[in-house]
């Protein structure tokens, strides 16, 4: 037996029972490859508490691959992220291949001696201290397997150089149904989203579970324009209110010589194709009807809505199109957070798609004017 198989094989916890799991004091490293011509660009993820550290990893990861093309979810990474602890996070090391579809995970811990086992549920080295961070059951790396299975994917385990273990995951490039046992709520990132620091939230918005009589202002500057940028300029409400109705309205009649058009009781009557010569085309253009959008009692809606989410369309109002990662910059929430929001004012439709990123609806514009 090789001096490295006997290290794996000795018990992984007898120098673990005295080490401090609260907080991670290395170094995580992120190597992203365009391709294997060039060096990679390097993320480096600080030391910070445990629980910090791995999801600031798994964030990471999760938006690089993303935005290289990748199509592994973030279930999967957050697995192999947590894995991590087991070697005491000692030179952890991601490499981010195959434009996002092919994910190294290595580290210099004591290894993996079972490699088999370890993708079988209930095996498992973890113990109690780890557990305030990880579920510690043995269920990690068999739930990547089943998705990759799933997926038609690929995971491998080997050993790293000296010590350590290296865990791949490759996904085929495809982007499958995820199963629902392995569904979980995360954030739906804009595909030429920027990775930077964080900088000071420019808004203040409620907590989930607490509404505060303010609204989202900017905290540095008076509030900007009525209307969003982007945004074609919308009639005030009273406009709306003021507007003909023209459900019922009777039929306008056109001057046309010879012609008396039939009026339908209780419909409005369409304009009969004329040739656009002077002056029938001139005389219909002036004679037709301005139709206006027809008012909406936006009261119900809005005693419908949290405060955070009346926060979050008076931001889109003032900034326009924004993605998940735009709202999390200007507001400092949390990004699944952030996301389950603005799914949900989706849903009741308030916002709507413009490509990867979000934009209010014309309730949605209505709707914000009144907050």
């Amino acid at each position: 037996m090789s001096e490295q198989e006997q290290h794996q094989e000795s018990p992984e916890n007898n120098d673990d029972e005295g080490f401090d799991f609260t907080h991670v004091n290395s170094v995580a490293r992120i190597a992203l490859y365009d391709n294997l011509l060039s060096a990679p660009r390097v993320t480096e993820i600080q030391p910070a508490p445990t629980g910090e550290f791995i999801e600031s990893l798994a964030t990471n990861v999760y938006q690089q691959s993303q935005a290289a093309g990748g199509t592994i979810p973030y279930t999967v990474i957050r697995e192999v992220s947590e894995n991590f602890i087991h070697a005491r996070f000692q030179e952890a090391t991601v490499s981010i291949l195959d434009h996002g579809c092919t994910i190294r995970f290595a580290d210099q811990g004591p290894g993996i001696a079972c490699k088999d086992r370890a993708q079988l549920p209930g095996f498992t080295s973890a113990i109690e201290p780890m557990k305030s961070y990880i579920r510690g059951v043995g269920s990690g790396l068999p739930i990547v397997k089943e998705y990759l299975d799933f997926t038609h994917g690929t995971i491998s385990i080997e050993d790293n150089l000296g010590t350590g273990s290296v865990v791949t995951i490759s996904a085929n490039g495809s982007n499958p149904q995820l199963p629902k046992e392995l569904e979980i709520d995360h954030v739906e990132e804009d595909e030429d989203a920027e990775y930077s620091e964080p900088s000071t939230p420019r808004y203040r918005i409620a907590d989930e579970n607490h509404e505060p009589a303010y609204n989202a202002q900017p905290a540095y500057a008076q509030p900007s324009a009525q209307y969003a940028p982007g945004f074609a300029a919308q009639p005030p409400m009273q406009a709306y209110q003021q507007a003909p109705q023209m459900a019922y309205a009777a039929p306008q009649q056109f001057a046309q010589p010879g012609y008396a058009p039939a009026a339908q009781q209780g419909y409005m009557q369409a304009p009969v194709q004329q040739p656009m010569g002077y002056p029938y085309g001139q005389q219909m253009q002036q004679q037709q009807p301005q139709i206006q959008p027809a008012p909406v009692d936006a009261q119900p809606i809005i005693a419908s809505l949290s405060q955070r989410e009346k926060d979050f369309l008076v931001i889109y109002l003032k900034e326009g199109v924004l993605g998940v990662s735009d709202v999390v910059k200007l507001t400092g929430a949390a990004q699944s957070s952030v996301h389950n929001t603005l799914k949900k004012l989706e849903g009741i439709g308030l916002l709507k798609m413009s490509g990867k990123k979000r934009m209010l609806t014309n309730l949605g514009i209505q709707v914000a004017q009144l907050l």
